[in-house]
């Protein structure tokens, strides 16, 4: 069966060895809008929701390349017995809400720190759960795990290898300042932004898209600082205009009137 953005394709599982039938989403897609963590908008459609294939059999869930990656048996062995004491259940659904999209990373980022996978790893699957929250308007959750992804890359740029999958320390680097942007701590944003900026050894073009990323992402961030300073600044001159203004009238009517000893100090 197929549908408009997706079709169903059979696989082994990597764990229980079964065929099970996962979701292939179609690769014509059209982004109407990437975001600075590049975060992809379509119209209509969400991709994210089908990122992680799960096992309709034992309930693994990873995305493809480690879905279709085989596993030593010892780790097929303490996957299994984690899914079997976590009593997992996944209903086949070949159409996906946002619930079922949710469950699925939930349970990805389950078998991944389970199976011991890199923090980068971990980090990636965290923020597409981020993404399938913003995407669906959940302003709330989607910032709980930009904080999580956010914090799980930066242990990983301090203590893991690059490249890992896909990744390189650069590009993890520019997910650092742009989810601390996100979170709005922006000395933060532009002291990792700054890193990429300033680097003078270029080497690999591919990541050239990278650095010129930086260098807007950056740009944009120094100036909404100064933009909150300005802010700021007006904002508190306008107090004390109005403290000064409040305060002007009673002394100007204080020597006119009339008063007591005691209604001068207390009236």
């Amino acid at each position: 069966m197929a549908t408009e953005f997706t079709f169903v394709v059979e696989k082994t599982c990597p764990v229980c060895g079964k065929s099970t039938r996962v979701v292939k989403v179609k690769s014509r897609l059209v982004a109407t809008q990437v975001d600075n963590d590049y975060c992809c908008h379509y119209r209509d459609f969400d991709p994210y929701l089908y990122h992680i294939w799960v096992c309709e059999h034992c309930g693994f869930a990873a995305d493809e390349k480690v879905f279709l990656t085989a596993l030593p048996m010892s780790r097929r062995e303490l996957m299994g017995n984690a899914l079997v004491e976590k009593n997992v259940h996944f209903d086949f659904h070949e159409e996906r809400d946002v619930p079922d999209g949710i469950a699925a990373v939930k349970l990805a980022i389950f078998c991944a720190e389970t199976l011991k996978a890199p923090l980068a790893r971990r980090a990636g699957i965290t923020l597409r759960l981020a993404w399938i929250y913003r995407l669906s308007g959940n302003r709330e959750k989607e910032m709980i795990y930009i904080e999580k992804a956010l914090n799980l890359y930066v242990r990983s740029l301090e203590t893991e290898r690059y490249p890992i999958d896909t990744l390189t320390d650069s590009m993890v680097m520019y997910l650092i300042g742009a989810l601390y942007a996100d979170l709005g701590v922006r000395d933060k944003a532009v002291l990792y932004l700054s890193r990429l900026v300033d680097e003078k050894n270029r080497s690999p073009v591919a990541e050239d898209k990278i650095y010129r990323d930086a260098r807007r992402l950056w740009q944009a961030v120094r100036e909404s600082g100064r933009e909150q300073e300005e802010k700021d600044a007006d904002g508190a001159g306008e107090k004390r205009e109005a403290k000064a203004g409040a305060d002007a009238p009673a002394k100007k009517a204080a020597p006119a009137k009339k008063k007591t000893g005691f209604s001068r100090w207390f009236g």
